[in-house]
């Protein structure tokens, strides 16, 4: 490409990268690749005049199909450094984004639920905890788990228990409000984040979900069975953690204590009043 941005010299891929036929040498670079009448901001080839140094940048370009392009822009100088060409390569790399994005998709969803997996939601919690510190607004952490899933996966077999799993994520994300986070964060354990809600929010949203899940009937084609479970409430507004791993296990400890007071619950736990956790059967 030359200083007036017309097209010098250009191999058969940039035909194909572009889809023309017709030929390329004497075309304005801006006119093939961004279909506008001057150089736009982000040209390679105007970078590399502006600076004399070479030019690197990823992007999608909505005219050629949304496809996403690796383009690389280097100075060509005369004997007196004076960048009188600029020569630019192109390269289609969208068919390796979308294997990262698969990737990325991987790294923090449930294969299962679809649901985000126990590591971002230990990274979603630490940062919803941090933010509600400072902004002084309240936070609630549910631990959610399926009573007696073990003894569901043996009678039924796994294919029920995955099932069941699916089914019970299904229902959490409906009882949900739009800000809220879920995710399977256990072989059978939920958890939800309520931001900006205060433990009365959180309670009513529990005792919701603990009535909708017990009553709902699971059926797969081969089985058809009702569950109960158990939920560990825990919110900021009545705790003193000082980090969220502390709040996290505020919630798991409310957990167990609804297990061995028979499942079927909800328990509120709060750090203040340790000896005296309050629980309630739906």
């Amino acid at each position: 490409i030359d200083r007036e941005f017309n097209i010098v010299r250009a191999n058969k891929a940039t035909s194909n990268i572009l889809g023309y036929e017709d030929e390329l040498l004497g075309k304005k670079c801006f006119h093939l690749f961004h279909g506008q009448d001057n150089p736009v901001s982000h040209c390679p080839a105007c970078k590399v005049f502006h600076s004399g140094k070479p030019f690197h940048l990823e992007r999608q370009e909505p005219r050629l199909g949304g496809r996403w392009y690796s383009i690389s822009a280097y100075p060509i100088k005369d004997e007196f450094g004076f960048v009188w060409q600029c020569l630019v390569v192109c390269r289609d790399i969208t068919d390796c984004k979308k294997m990262l994005n698969k990737l990325s998709e991987l790294e923090i969803k449930d294969d299962l639920t679809g649901l985000i997996n126990r590591r971002h939601f230990i990274e979603v919690l630490g940062r919803e905890f941090r933010l509600a510190e400072r902004r002084g607004s309240g936070l609630v952490l549910m631990i959610i788990a399926i009573d007696k899933f073990k003894e569901i996966n043996f009678s039924c077999g796994r294919k029920f228990g995955d099932y069941l799993l699916r089914e019970g994520s299904e229902i959490l994300v409906e009882k949900l409000r739009n800000t809220d986070i879920c995710g399977r964060i256990g072989g059978d354990e939920f958890g939800v984040l309520l931001p900006d809600a205060d433990c009365r929010e959180g309670e009513i949203i529990a005792r919701d979900i603990h009535s909708q899940m017990c009553q709902f009937v699971f059926k797969d084609g081969n089985f058809s069975r009702q569950v109960s479970i158990s939920i560990g409430l825990a919110a900021n507004s009545h705790d003193e953690s000082k980090n969220y791993e502390d709040f996290f296990s505020l919630a798991d400890k409310a957990l167990h204590l609804a297990k061995r007071e028979g499942g079927n619950r909800v328990s509120l736990l709060r750090r203040t009043d340790l000896q005296e956790p309050t629980a309630f059967q739906s």
